[in-house]
């Protein structure tokens, strides 16, 4: 029983081993979390000097290259020839384009595989340059173009087994110009390809679904050019 004439409020509390004489010190327990909440502090760093004099020189060296080699913006600075459009509801024919200069421009689609000289990669693709086709009938030249070609072929005495595709999204004159650069360039001098040609090859084979074989070459070789339509 408790004493009824003890007077004092707070009741005696009795200390064990398990209860240390003093609380932790949580501070240092959360000193990193602390440091890393607080506020960020502007500084000054200048920019180091040699950065900006390569500033300085990149900007001096853009201006002197525009100023060089901009054209004066000219949409036609770039191509090997002036680009000419006739303007709607005139009576001004637009000039014709050198088939050389388109077909070289073409042409530029064909390098990966055939090689800026035409000399293609031995054992993938057939050389241009000096390829018995190319010598050869026109109009089959343009049925290639407008249907693609399948191994295996055989050009300058070797095989090459692979295929190309058909470019029949080109058009008419952009195939005709491209024959006749590869058929005048590297020392090759055969005649022209007219656009005509091209417009009746793709009429006469326009039921054709498949790319041509050798074999299928020869074939359309022996037969007569298609007949060009009449202005």
């Amino acid at each position: 029983m408790s004493n009824p004439h003890n007077n004092d409020p707070q009741p005696q509390v009795l200390k064990t081993d398990a209860e240390p004489d003093h609380k932790p010190d949580i501070y240092p327990l959360h000193r990193q979390v602390i440091r890393e909440m607080e506020e960020p502090h502007d500084g000054f760093a200048p920019t180091p000097v040699w950065l900006m004099f390569i500033y300085f020189a990149l900007l001096m060296w853009g201006g002197y290259y525009l100023a060089t080699y901009a054209g004066d913006f000219s949409p036609d600075i770039f191509t090997d020839g002036p680009l000419t459009v006739a303007s709607a509801g005139t009576d001004v024919a637009p000039k014709v384009v050198d088939p050389m200069v388109l077909g070289k421009r073409v042409y530029n689609n064909c390098t990966q595989c055939h090689q800026p000289d035409g000399n293609g990669v031995p054992g993938a693709f057939p050389p241009l340059n000096g390829n018995e086709r190319i010598a050869g009938e026109p109009h089959v030249l343009a049925a290639i173009l407008l249907h693609g070609l399948k191994g295996p072929i055989h050009v300058k005495g070797e095989s090459f087994n692979g295929e190309m595709p058909s470019w029949s999204q080109l058009s008419d004159a952009e195939i005709a110009g491209v024959l006749t650069y590869v058929r005048s360039s590297w020392g090759q001098s055969y005649e022209a390809v007219p656009t005509e040609l091209v417009t009746a090859v793709r009429a006469a084979t326009s039921d054709r679904s498949g790319p041509y074989s050798d074999a299928a070459l020869d074939a359309l070789a022996k037969q007569p050019a298609p007949e060009l339509a009449k202005h």
